[in-house]
């Protein structure tokens, strides 16, 4: 597989990751776990503030991690690489009236794990998604039906842009620019445009969607419509569906690669492969509530919300290799080729 400068998500659903680090945020710890290339545990970043979301922009060597907690305006601990003038800079100031509440998007140094500079943002963070070209980060706020977009190259938070009811996540299109958002609020897809910050259209789907993946080369759009226990297949530029699989239960994450799509069917217990190119299934208990899930080389990583642990699976038979021990729950894993 080649890779280019694509943002990691985007590489990601054309195909695993050809060698990659993987870092798995753990939630109120306020910690990530590194792992390298054969998951072997590297250290932890330290210093975080209850993250949940968490994207890697590889060319830039960073990654970008959003909190689930809330903080005062204004009240941000300046890190030691970034002068007075910038700290100020980054985090308001002038007449722009600030919100009552902000949480942290944290710029972190993903080979050193050290803290780049911290960047205050409307409300609470659940994901986050880097653009194809690295420009752009935007992270999901569910509690405020908007999308924030931040300029990584100047750290300011250049729209807050008004997507739909609860906006769960947000995955770069590189043959637009665009990301894709998905609104569980009202069964939508909304088309963001960072760089005008504007929503372009959205597209009306059948179920609530949460975690969604973008199989680039297909323009094929991979959505986990939880509630409602289906994985929908979706044209990307269209919006029409294509395809839909009743997985049952309440479901959680999707992974995808040319092969086969998989789903973390929560409710039940179970890891459910798709072959895509006949429909056939395999569902396997590996532990419970199985939760974040990621195609990484030749494995499947999944997470477990019932236990502090991270799965290493066989992609095709689901077989279990390893299971390593986490500090907390691991959410959105960050995987840096």
């Amino acid at each position: 597989m080649r890779i280019t400068t694509l943002t990691l998500s985007a590489v990601l659903m054309t195909g695993s990751a050809a060698i990659a680090d993987v870092y798995i945020p753990e939630g109120e710890l306020g910690t990530v776990l590194h792992l390298d290339r054969s998951f072997n545990e590297m250290g932890r970043i330290e210093g975080l503030d209850n993250v949940h979301g968490l994207a890697g922009a590889p060319e830039r060597g960073i990654l970008v991690a959003g909190s689930l907690s809330e903080s005062t305006p204004g009240d941000v601990a300046k890190p030691a690489a970034v002068s007075e003038e910038e700290h100020a800079a980054h985090h308001g100031g002038g007449n722009t009236a600030k919100p009552d509440a902000v949480s942290l998007v944290t710029l972190v140094d993903a080979d050193s794990r050290e803290i780049r500079r911290r960047i205050e943002v409307p409300g609470i963070v659940h994901h986050v998604g880097i653009s194809s070209d690295e420009r752009f980060a935007a992270v999901t706020h569910p509690g405020l039906d908007a999308v924030s977009v931040i300029d990584l190259e100047s750290g300011q938070v250049t729209a807050t842009v008004a997507t739909g009811p609860i906006p769960e996540y947000a995955v770069a299109d590189p043959k637009t620019g665009n990301f894709l958002v998905s609104n569980a609020g009202n069964a939508t897809i909304s088309v963001l445009d960072p760089e005008d910050g504007i929503v372009t259209r959205n597209f009306k789907l059948q179920g609530p969607p949460k975690h969604i993946q973008l199989d680039a080369d297909t323009r094929q759009l991979i959505v986990s419509e939880s509630d409602n226990g289906t994985v929908s297949i979706v044209d990307a530029d269209s919006g029409e569906i294509l395809d839909r699989f009743d997985i049952g239960g309440e479901l959680h994450g999707v992974a995808v690669d040319p092969d086969a799509i998989w789903s973390s069917a929560r409710e039940r217990n179970l890891v459910v492969r798709v072959d895509r190119s006949t429909g056939e299934r395999l569902e396997v208990n590996v532990g419970p509530e199985p939760y974040h899930m990621a195609r990484v080389e030749d494995a499947l990583l999944v997470s477990s919300a019932g236990k502090p642990e991270l799965w290493i699976l066989d992609p095709e038979t689901l077989e279990l290799r390893q299971t390593i021990a986490t500090n907390s729950t691991a959410h959105q894993f960050a995987v840096m080729p």
